[in-house]
């Protein structure tokens, strides 16, 4: 995870890398467990009134869950392409509003609103310095920052697990997956950037679990969803992808993933 601040032409190409992949992000995405939004939900002590910022809406899959609670909600997202689908997904809900911009250029109310919410895309804000100071600015006193990703994490012990992860790698289909092993130095990075800005609490960090069983065909199109890089521009590349897949399915029942959702619950001072 890269927490730096980003460049100009960094978040260009990041925004039209991620635009670009709108169907497949909107169509093989996972959602997120229904016990994650409602802790947010309870936890962050919204009700029917409450104001709600989501940055990285994308193509509204976590605002779809958030949406039936009757919160005010404003969506920024860079993508046009994803906003678009956002949009067209939630063009009933009068309480939803998309804005294509980038958090870093969002002109943000003082103190108005009680939540912050973010869904697999608080990494590519430039958080130091502007990124939690514009986090802070807009929240109410003691209002919630509450980011939240879905992780696959990898074991060295398991057969499946360590094959998997070399058809990850050969074909640089990575897709919000990391080894295990790796996993208590993201979490302890994260927790020192949200400390150390001083300007929000200690985060809780609650995990929750859903097991998934993929097909070749389903965890192929799931690798898309975040590029494929060695395979856009070489069909052969992309068959030989699939292949592997469809070889694992067959020698494991399915591709069985169990991903690891995290939230960050912190208050602003």
């Amino acid at each position: 995870m890269d927490w730096k601040t980003r460049t100009e032409d960094e978040r260009k190409e990041t925004i039209q890398y991620w635009n670009q992949r709108a169907d497949f992000y909107d169509n093989y995405r996972p959602d997120y467990p229904e016990e994650l939004i409602t802790t947010v939900i309870n936890k962050a002590n919204l009700i029917t009134e409450s104001k709600v910022l989501e940055i990285g809406a994308g193509s509204g899959k976590a605002t779809a869950q958030f949406a039936d609670f009757g919160f005010e909600m404003l969506c920024i997202e860079p993508g046009v392409d994803l906003a678009e689908k956002g949009k067209a997904k939630l063009k009933d809900n009068r309480n939803i509003k998309f804005i294509v911009s980038p958090f870093e250029d969002y002109a943000e109310p003082l103190e108005y609103f009680d939540a912050i919410i973010s869904g697999q895309a608080f990494q590519y804000v430039s958080q130091q310095p502007n990124g939690y100071e514009k986090c802070s600015k807009t929240l109410k006193k003691g209002g919630y920052l509450a980011p939240f990703w879905h992780l696959d994490l990898f074991r060295d012990d398991i057969d499946s697990d360590r094959e998997l992860w070399a058809i990850v790698n050969k074909y640089e289909g990575w897709v919000s997956c990391m080894q295990e092993k790796d996993y208590a130095a993201r979490m302890e990075s994260i927790t020192s950037k949200i400390v150390g800005n001083g300007l929000f609490t200690k985060p809780e960090i609650i995990h929750f679990y859903q097991e998934n069983n993929f097909t070749a065909d389903g965890y192929y199109k799931y690798m898309l969803s975040a590029g494929l890089n060695k395979t856009n521009a070489d069909i052969s590349l992309k068959q030989a992808c699939q292949e592997e897949l469809a070889q694992l399915a067959d020698k494991y029942n399915g591709i069985k993933r169990r991903f690891t959702y995290e939230l960050y619950l912190t208050r602003k001072l």
